[in-house]
């Protein structure tokens, strides 16, 4: 059962997700969230292997953020795919 994780904060809101996180799962980062790929000690380092993450194009522009890979910058069309795609979608903020 796959689940995309969508979250807007970082700091709690992010570690919480993390822990919840199963491989085959997807994480996308929205709003302030997208200020973890800043961190050189991301909480993003901890997440299982199989498990893409995803930022909000929109959100990582208008913060200066600049993304790269294995991260992919998506749209909000992509992010309506996504939730489609899975079976469930949990919000963390």
């Amino acid at each position: 059962m796959s689940t995309l994780h969508t979250v807007n904060k970082p700091g709690p809101a992010m570690a919480l997700c993390v822990r919840a996180v199963a491989s085959g799962d997807s994480v996308l980062l929205i709003e302030d969230a997208v200020y973890e790929l800043l961190s050189p000690a991301s909480r993003l380092n901890a997440l299982p292997d199989g498990c893409p993450v995803y930022v909000l194009d929109i959100d990582a522009k208008a913060r200066g953020v600049a993304v790269s890979a294995p991260v992919e910058v998506i749209s909000y069309d992509r992010f309506v795919s996504l939730c489609v795609d899975n079976e469930k979608v949990l919000s963390w903020f």
